[in-house]
């Protein structure tokens, strides 16, 4: 008999901490032991961590600060450097190349 499934569950599994896949040897060790959060488990699966990067996480995450820091700061020189009117117009900000 099909029973009647809300995406917002009133149910919330709980278990062990999973720890991940196996690693190699020699590879980086994952961080964190692990934790369940209630608010997500509300929407699906409620563990958070534990976490491993390796270097192309971390990689990407430098590539990401790099690109926010660029975009800030051309966004911020477009309201000559003022952070009241950069937090002002914010969501009509735009990074647009220079004029022919």
């Amino acid at each position: 008999m099909a029973n009647y499934q809300n995406f917002f569950t009133q149910v919330q599994i709980r278990s062990t901490v999973y720890p991940g896949i196996p690693l190699q040897p020699g590879t980086w060790v994952r961080s964190g032991e692990g934790r369940f959060n209630y608010w997500l488990g509300k929407i699906g699966d409620a563990q958070v961590g534990p976490i491993y990067l390796g270097f192309t996480g971390i990689a990407s995450i430098l590539c990401g600060i790099v690109a926010i820091e660029i975009i800030g700061l051309n966004m911020l020189a477009s309201v000559n450097w003022s952070p009241i009117e950069f937090l002002r117009q914010l969501p009509w900000l735009s990074l647009d190349p220079p004029k022919p």
